[in-house]
């Protein structure tokens, strides 16, 4: 039987680790409050939970749902986040005038903004955020696999076509399926996570010079390249295991905590979100990750995602910065929030690794549930729903327990997304129809 898991965020063997806790060292906490802008996904529900937990006074701006956290200190309002022209500019004269001192970094914009002002932080906080360079390296996907490229880490076919000709020819050469999807979410905005094409009619439907996000426009100048999608090979191995190795590395001490995971199942099915996120123990796999990232990143949390391909480890994304899943990192002991907090103030050190892995699955709860209710309804009778192991312990990726408001209205305001295309329904009830088809042999 199933049961939820109430995990703490400490593990034996870890706690003592850390440079210092709240209890010991309150008046130095109570000096260094974090901003964190408030939205409805899971890392910035981890921040506040990490680090309200110990003691950090923390503001949050925007509607979102976190600024409703039992930890939040302060409320404020601020331009919409998505339009730099406006965010920006609020972002660089709060810090100035030193009214936001640290920001989490919890999204690929709010990354992206704190490397365009970096300079404008003090030197301490600084040596916490990655360089633009790196930044660019990240976040554009066409520089990432150019990067890994020149690092000796593998990645999947891609093509970079600026109009639909050169798509052809190029699709063609990479082979059908492919992925097309934006090099980045900066310019064209997060609502479009990319499609799996099978065909070249699909393709000449789907490919398509990106509109430019409204506020976007500055960013869509230093950038026009981002106005054309990428052409990506399509590995079967994606619908079955995405690796993740993620933690966190100091700009002093290098890579201070580290776990490896694995993506089960997504949102939407082909092409989406982990709303299944397992731990996973592999000395090969981590250490290969580990070996890219410490090569393509100086600093700051971390996110690294590969495919397998035969005995071989393609690298697809990078994220630098807080992800979906954090809360995962957070129930084996390896709180990226706090350590994120202590490196804005002086060189943290590596902690202990607790090996192996405890057995722990983390999973996006809504989603999850209609997924696994479609599939029962609508899937080939007698055939299970996915040959993922079942782990005895789960715990939600959305939120926490111990600060119940924020996580219930984020779970809740998912109801939204029902009739949307890309939401709760069509893409699991077309994922089990296709399924279907597939086992009783219809064509």
């Amino acid at each position: 039987m199933l049961t939820r898991l109430r995990h703490p965020f400490t593990s034996e063997g870890t706690a003592s680790d850390r440079p210092f806790g709240a209890a010991e060292h309150a008046p130095l906490v109570l000096r260094h409050p974090v901003s964190v802008i408030s939205n409805d996904w899971a890392p910035t529900l981890a921040f506040a939970v990490s680090l309200g937990r110990q003691g950090v006074p923390l503001d949050f701006y925007g509607p979102g749902v976190g600024r409703w956290s039992r930890h939040c200190r302060r409320r404020g309002a601020c331009p919409p986040v998505e339009q730099a022209n406006r965010f920006l500019p609020w972002l660089k004269e709060r810090v100035r005038s030193g009214q936001i001192q640290r920001l989490a970094p919890t999204t690929d914009l709010i990354a992206y903004y704190l490397a365009r002002i970096r300079s404008e932080f003090s030197p301490e906080v600084q040596r916490a955020i990655t360089p633009l360079a790196e930044l660019e390296r990240c976040l554009i996907k066409t520089r990432f696999s150019v990067a890994c490229n020149e690092v000796g880490q593998r990645v999947p076919a891609f093509a970079a076509p600026d109009d639909v000709d050169g798509a052809i020819v190029d699709a063609r050469s990479i082979g059908y399926p492919l992925i097309v999807k934006p090099k980045s979410h900066l310019v064209v905005g997060a609502s479009d996570r990319g499609q799996l094409v099978h065909d070249e009619a699909t393709l000449l439907r789907v490919y398509r010079r990106y509109e430019v996000a409204l506020g976007q426009e500055e960013i869509a100048d230093s950038y026009p390249e981002l106005r054309w999608p990428l052409l990506q090979a399509y590995l079967p191995s994606a619908q079955r295991c995405v690796y993740s190795v993620s933690g966190i590395k100091d700009a002093d001490s290098g890579i201070v905590a580290a776990i490896l995971t694995s993506k089960r199942e997504q949102w939407p099915p082909d092409i989406g979100v982990s709303t299944v996120q397992v731990t996973c123990n592999d000395e090969r796999i981590l250490n290969v990750g580990l070996k890219t990232i410490d090569r393509l990143i100086s600093r700051g949390i971390f996110e690294l995602e590969l495919l397998t391909d035969g005995d071989q480890l393609l690298a697809i994304d990078l994220n630098p910065r807080a992800f979906g899943f954090i809360m995962l990192d957070m129930a084996v002991g390896n709180d990226l929030p706090w350590l994120w907090f202590q490196a804005t103030l002086a060189t943290v050190n590596p902690l202990r690794q607790s090996a192996p892995l405890p057995e722990l699955e983390s999973r996006f709860v809504v989603p999850y549930l209609f997924a696994h209710g479609i599939r029962s309804l609508l899937g080939p009778h007698g055939v299970p729903n996915r040959t993922t192991p079942r782990s005895a312990r789960w715990i939600s990726m959305l939120g926490h327990s111990s600060d119940p408001v924020p996580m219930l209205l984020a779970n809740l305001r998912l109801l939204r997304l029902l009739p949307h295309r890309g939401g709760l329904l069509r893409p699991f009830i077309g994922h089990a129809w296709r399924a279907g088809r597939v086992e009783t042999g219809v064509t």
